[in-house]
């Protein structure tokens, strides 16, 4: 009788904590079974809308063109003998996006047009992929079957094979999400809870939790999470005024938490070992070709060895003149007297003997000609002597009037 009463006793204090673990249980059950059921019901499209790149978002890495109203010109194959026309695909993933569909007007029959496209886990590395033909109204292809379509998308473009008979208009690029299976989203689900988030730009002062574009961001599904589990528990054990009611759902939120906070010290550790790889032991110089913009530093230290040792008047040109790269170019090339601001030639008016011109790649609207050496683009031309060219751009020096 007596052991009866005390396992009852034993029981009764125990009863809250394992309806608590039910409750904690059936809520994560719940939140991953909504999120799916949300996707395969059409959430998908709200969350992962189509990726559309009009030809006014589209530039010309490589050949001779410019905008028009209806969309990009390629006029003139590069030196290369091809012309390539690129965009930002936003990192999406290649497991969702895989339908693709472009419009591209003046294309005769025979002419070879290809998709490129490159990786965030290997930006450096240009795919390749040849379209069937299509007409001017455009085409669909699924990507489902190439091998290399996959990961995250950061950049995609078209690449054409010259001479071309007559100019080409590309109007449009667009990667469409396709419905996925139960089988995809548990691997996109998996994907964006173990996915190391590398340093970026805004590192020091914003940490995003999760991959770009998640379509399970980790504080979503503890917040959903934890707001089943605390209504399952109320269910099994309904609030009552007694001390202490209110400490399970504290545990939740506590458990949420301590979820996310293990989720970001796992995060800082791989930060840490990357950057010791990358870093540790190695002298000014080697840290600074193994930082971001390595390659950069290293074309522009190239450069530094044209320009004289007394500070001149430098005119950095580049499509983005107020991003990342020309202002990483200013800074480089320190106590040089650069003007980052140019997304075109500078004026003959602006530009004097002696100036240095230095043009970041790609810059469509920038052309200079060997034989009179003359650098012209956006109605500008300028006398120049070309002092270095390399794959991310070239250096000029201008030349008085003869």
């Amino acid at each position: 009788m007596m052991q009866a009463m005390g396992a009852r006793n034993f029981c009764r204090p125990m009863r809250p904590f394992w309806l608590w673990m039910l409750a904690t249980t059936g809520g994560a059950v719940l939140t991953v079974l909504t999120l799916l059921l949300f996707y395969r019901t059409g959430g998908l499209a709200a969350v992962a809308p189509p990726v559309v790149l009009q030809g006014a978002k589209l530039q010309l890495a490589s050949g001779q063109g410019g905008q028009t109203p209806t969309g990009l010109e390629i006029r003139q194959v590069g030196p290369q003998g091809s012309a390539v026309v690129q965009g930002t695909a936003r990192m999406a993933q290649a497991a969702l996006y895989r339908q693709l569909s472009w419009q591209v007007e003046g294309l005769q029959p025979g002419s070879e047009l290809r998709l490129v496209w490159a990786t965030l886990a290997d930006p450096r590395t240009l795919h390749e992929r040849v379209l069937p033909p299509a007409g001017p109204e455009g085409s669909v292809l699924d990507l489902s079957a190439e091998p290399r379509w996959q990961g995250r998308i950061a950049g995609i473009g078209l690449a054409v094979r010259g001479p071309l008979a007559q100019p080409l208009v590309v109007r449009r690029l667009e990667l469409r999400p396709v419905a996925s299976t139960v089988g995809v989203l548990l691997r996109e689900l998996a994907a964006d809870w173990t996915t190391f988030e590398d340093w970026s730009q805004r590192s020091i002062n914003y940490t995003s939790g999760a991959p770009l574009n998640a379509l399970f961001p980790p504080l979503v599904m503890v917040a959903l999470w934890i707001g089943f589990s605390a209504v399952l528990y109320a269910l099994f054990d309904p609030p009552h005024r007694a001390p202490g009611a209110l400490l399970p759902y504290a545990a939740l939120f506590l458990l949420g938490w301590l979820t996310l906070d293990v989720r970001w010290q796992w995060d800082l550790g791989q930060r840490l070992a990357q950057t010791a790889r990358d870093f540790a032991g190695k002298s000014e110089e080697d840290r600074r070709l193994a930082a971001l913009d390595g390659e950069l530093y290293r074309f522009l230290r190239e450069v530094r060895q044209r320009l004289p040792e007394k500070p001149a008047r430098l005119f950095i040109v580049s499509a983005d003149p107020g991003g990342f790269w020309a202002g990483r170019a200013r800074y480089h090339l320190l106590p040089q007297n650069g003007y980052a601001g140019f997304a075109r030639l500078p004026p003959p008016d602006q530009a004097r003997a002696g100036d240095y011109i230095l043009i970041l790649s790609p810059l469509a609207d920038a052309r200079y000609d060997p034989e009179r050496r003359l650098l012209e683009g956006g109605g500008a031309q300028l006398p120049v002597e070309m002092l270095h060219f390399a794959a991310l751009g070239a250096l000029f020096r201008v030349r008085g009037g003869e």
